[in-house]
């Protein structure tokens, strides 16, 4: 859980405060029903020579018992206990309370330690139930229940009757607050802990990602290395044997020699083709890690501020995922168009805008350079030239700004 709440804390000082409470409460019913029964005693001496004052001192004591068993369920914040339990304290302590009343009628205010234990017991609907039992019992031994109600009768059921009422609504109301809290605690808790799932499967999935990221690097590496091997190691031993065939050919037989260096020749340009052909098999790492969109606007801010230019980059939005190797031919032209454009064009804008129209996909990169040389701009250069076609279209595209 986060440090601005921590839900064990909490709870460990609300128990604590409870505790606390709790230790006073019996406390002062212990006092309580020492103090009431020495007065009763005392005020009826003739209670020290017969039966009814060892009934009195016996009942006292197990009063406080029961209410000593309820004091220690508490201290273990078992409240309201398992119904069995609680009923069963309920009316051990009412029919003990009961009986001291039926000893002295001066016992009847200990029912306010059955009204209060009820509390810790019971909530809700049971918790009425069991207050309204006790109001009628204590109205009854009070006499004020006997028809017709006189006027002093009246005053005293409704006195007590609001005061009995009145502090069990109110306790109600706390006993919903404090099971209010521990359902919000509770689903901080959940939270706490569906929050860490998170984390731990996230960092999991990181390092499959990573794994992945590893296992796929090695595989390119395993391909790259066999593609090599199978086909520039084997053109490279079949150069250098036609180069030495050559060699020892070059004054025995000169016509054999001049078509063993055409044929190495021949083969060295399928090995540059094969060579070229694996590498733009390869995925650039930075596509790797995210979107061909991010990656350009990554490289376009890095390629301003690395060349002190104004770069506006520009992604059409209702452009989708891309296939990868879309996403890769569009990744090469642009980095060899930032290379041309760093080098050779002089420029201070430059403008990227990747749209669709249609089912086509256009990459368009202007710039305010210094544009094409002359002799590449010329329509008749390659004629006034004495090179091959395939020689003046590769030297233009080295001059060429996209």
């Amino acid at each position: 859980m986060s440090a601005l709440f921590d839900v064990e804390k909490d709870n460990a000082r609300f128990f604590r405060l409870s505790r606390r409470v709790f230790t006073m409460f019996a406390i002062l019913t212990g006092l309580y029903l020492a103090a009431s029964t020495s007065a009763i005693l005392l005020n009826n001496p003739s209670f020290m020579h017969d039966w009814r004052g060892i009934a009195s001192i016996v009942l006292t004591i197990l009063a406080f018992l029961i209410y000593g068993v309820q004091f220690r369920m508490s201290l273990k914040m078992q409240c309201p206990p398992p119904l069995r339990y609680a009923v069963g304290l309920w009316a051990s302590l009412y029919l003990v309370v009961v009986l001291l009343t039926l000893v002295n009628s001066s016992f009847v205010w200990d029912f306010y330690i059955v009204f209060a234990i009820s509390f810790a017991l019971f909530g809700s609907i049971r918790l009425l139930l069991a207050v309204g039992c006790i109001a009628l019992t204590l109205f009854a031994f009070q006499g004020l229940l006997i028809l017709p109600l006189s006027g002093s009768a009246l005053v005293g059921l409704t006195s007590q009757g609001l005061t009995l009422f009145s502090v069990t609504g109110f306790i109600m109301l706390f006993q919903h607050l404090i099971e209010e809290r521990f359902e919000r605690n509770k689903l901080f808790q959940q939270l706490a802990q569906a929050n860490g799932e998170l984390e731990e499967a996230h960092h999991q999935l990181e390092q499959s990602v990573v794994q992945e990221q590893e296992l796929a690097i090695l595989r390119e590496r395993t391909r790259l290395a066999r593609e090599m091997h199978d086909t520039i190691g084997h053109a490279l031993v079949l150069i250098s044997v036609k180069l030495e065939a050559a060699q020892r050919l070059r004054k025995r037989d000169p016509e054999r020699c001049d078509h063993e260096l055409e044929s190495t020749k021949q083969i060295a340009r399928e090995t540059m083709t094969a060579l070229r052909a694996s590498i733009a098999d390869l995925r650039s790492p930075t596509l790797e890690h995210g979107h061909i969109n991010l990656a350009l606007s990554r490289t376009a801010r890095e390629f301003a501020r690395r060349n002190n230019l104004q770069v506006t980059y520009t992604f059409q939005a209702d452009i989708g995922l891309l296939p990868e190797a879309i996403e890769e031919t569009l990744w090469k032209v642009s980095q060899e168009a930032f290379t041309n454009i760093e080098k050779h064009a002089h420029a201070s804008q430059v403008q990227v805008r990747i749209s669709q129209q249609n089912e086509k996909l256009l990459l368009q990169i202007h710039d305010d350079g210094i544009g094409l040389p002359q002799h590449c701009a010329n329509p008749n250069w390659m004629e006034a030239q004495d090179i091959s076609a395939q020689e003046a279209t590769m030297d233009c595209k080295a001059c060429m700004n996209v």
